[in-house]
């Protein structure tokens, strides 16, 4: 037994260690610690526990009891209480407070993969229904502007409270994202999740930005300033929303009975007490913003947006992605699959299904003829990405290059900004990348058509040969003006 300790009170021991921790952790991480050793501090008064020297592993196994007898908490939360514990003990051993065997007995409870993870997410009919409402009843509010940016962006509550006027580029239809955390270390500034790694620019569509406009230009906002003297897109009489009030509004529009006066769950709705705005997490429908933040990732993937597009303008890694967001069944994704094989390949789902030459120049031109980047990228890319990422997951790079965000898609305007993809001096670039891809398995198919495999030598048919060869010189022309107008040859 280790005999060189020093007495020390629990209470003592812990206003030492969250001392230190002020040097190191955000506050936000320093108030999940002070929240973490709140129950070990009540569990040591009521056991009379005055002396940390005395804290064994078998007192440990009995704090653990206490704490699921007592707190009510499952087991996630369990084991993030004694993961915090357990790092507390690291420190006790470093002044000599508890024996240096101690911490590695903490009992911290084991999660199962299944059990961290929430799939909670709203239903795409509460999602239009609180959009339609809000469109009808509440056209230029704020909680409107919350939830569309939410619902079209994913974006994390603390993100979107964080936007300052400054971060906003409407005529362009972006929003920028950075990381403004306080000076001053008990003040919590506007600090994004992952510090200046989740710093990106995002594009947007129009009708967010036209929304975002009538909000500005609505009588019903404060004109005021936040605390630090910064001006935020979202206020309040008194300056910027907590990330609760953003919370609460999310809850309460969600509520069956906020859009639609109706209860699903049988209740009088009047006499509920999830009815009344305080308590309106209460309601079993309602949801907070990450459900959301869930379901607009989702959707977006199933629209055919690359993870590894998504995941910048989400700012979440993709192995992240796949374990936490991407909830669709083995099947969905499958078929999700399918219909893009189904164009590209002769053989997958129905022959009727795959595109002839001059459906795909359909397919991947815009109204006045030009190649429509957006299409290229969804058709060529878009499941690709989507194997690539189930079959090898691995650590998205967050390098320290501020410039690596500006390629964020949106979901309706590919095609605004000098950001998007479809700026007209990307054009050719992004379209010969993703074609690179798909022309030569088309080159091979097309010569496959035209020779059968019994003739000893493929001569296509003159005409077509000729269709052919002033197609394929067009297209090169057509580069080569491109690559002037951009000066990277000479006109």
């Amino acid at each position: 037994m280790q005999t060189d300790l020093d007495p020390i009170a629990p209470q003592k021991a812990i206003e030492m260690y969250l001392d230190e921790r002020k040097e190191d952790a955000t506050y936000s991480t320093w108030d999940t610690i002070d929240r973490g050793l709140r129950p070990f501090s009540d569990w040591s008064e009521e056991v009379s526990l005055e002396n940390m020297n005395e804290l064994t592993g078998r007192k440990l196994r009995q704090f653990k009891s206490w704490c699921r007898e007592t707190t009510g908490n499952g087991i996630v939360s369990l084991n993030g209480i004694f993961g915090v514990l357990r790092r507390f003990l690291v420190y006790c051993t470093k002044i000599e407070a508890v024996p240096v065997g101690l911490p590695p007995k903490t009992p911290v409870p084991n999660v199962p993969d299944d059990k961290d993870i929430s799939y909670a997410k709203p239903s795409d009919e509460l999602v239009n229904a609180v959009s339609e409402y809000l469109e009808v009843n509440e056209p230029s509010s704020r909680r409107r502007v919350e939830f569309e940016i939410i619902k079209e962006i994913a974006s994390r509550v603390g993100a979107v409270r964080a936007i300052d006027l400054k971060d906003l580029k409407l005529d362009e239809r972006v929003i920028k994202f950075r990381h403004r955390p306080a000076d001053s270390f008990d003040i919590k500034g506007t600090p994004l999740k992952n510090g200046s790694d989740g710093e990106r620019n995002v594009n947007i569509s129009d009708e967010l930005a036209e929304l975002i406009r009538s909000y500005l230009n609505s009588p019903d906002r404060h004109d005021v300033t936040d605390k630090f003297g910064r001006e935020p897109l979202l206020t309040t009489p008194s300056g910027r929303p907590t990330v609760d009030t953003i919370r609460r509004d999310l809850y309460k529009l969600t509520r069956p009975c906020e859009h639609s006066n109706e209860c699903p769950h049988d209740r009088e709705i009047e006499s509920c007490e999830a009815y009344h705005n305080h308590h309106a997490s209460e309601c079993p429908s309602s949801h907070s913003p990450h459900p959301l933040r869930r379901w607009s990732i989702e959707y977006q993937i199933d629209r055919g947006v690359a993870k590894e597009l998504l995941c910048d303008r989400v700012d979440v890694s993709v192995p992240v992605l796949n374990k936490h967001y991407d909830t669709r069944s083995k099947e969905r994704q499958q078929k999700h699959r399918l219909k893009t094989y189904a164009k590209l390949f002769e053989g997958y789902g129905r022959d009727a299904e795959t595109l002839t030459t001059e459906e795909l120049v359909d397919v991947i031109s815009d109204d006045n003829g030009m190649i429509d980047p957006q299409a290229v990228m969804q058709l060529a890319q878009s499941d690709s990405a989507d194997d690539n990422t189930d079959e090898n997951p691995g650590e998205r790079e967050n390098g320290d290059d501020p410039e690596r965000n500006k390629n964020q898609t949106s979901l309706e305007s590919f095609g605004v900004g000098p950001n998007a993809f479809a700026h007209p001096a990307a054009v050719p670039v992004v379209s010969a990348v993703s074609l690179g891809a798909w022309i030569p398995n088309r080159l091979q198919r097309e010569l496959q058509d035209i020779a059968p495999d019994s003739e000893p030598s493929p001569v296509p048919d003159p005409t077509r040969a000729v269709k052919g060869a002033a197609g394929y010189s067009l297209c090169i022309v057509l580069l080569a003006f491109n690559l002037a107008m951009m000066g990277l040859v000479p006109a």
